[in-house]
């Protein structure tokens, strides 16, 4: 992704949006998704702008606290999510 695709993603507001269960929401995929979004912004940061840094970094903070807000729930399995993000780390390198 691009750093505007990363802002969009993370500073839409939730006006309108549905509303999920608790529940209903698999937390160590979205766990790993924030993760692997974040792994990618901190990449981008080596050669974006000052403009681009800004909004990467305010970005990066909604995506930290979706991250750790997921790590709480009762549905988060540590083990899978680490094993799904050492996957992704694999199939990146190659």
């Amino acid at each position: 992704m691009q750093v505007a695709q990363f802002v969009r993603k993370y500073t839409i507001s939730s006006s309108g949006k549905k509303v999920l269960r608790r529940g209903n929401i698999d937390s160590t995929v979205k766990w790993v998704e924030y993760a692997t979004d974040l792994i990618d912004m901190t990449e981008l940061l080596k050669t974006a702008s000052f403009e681009e840094k800004c909004n990467l970094s305010t970005a990066m903070l909604v995506a930290e606290r979706k991250k750790n807000w997921h790590y709480k729930q009762e549905n988060f399995d540590l083990k899978r999510a680490s094993y799904l993000l050492s996957c992704w780390k694999n199939a990146t390198k190659q």
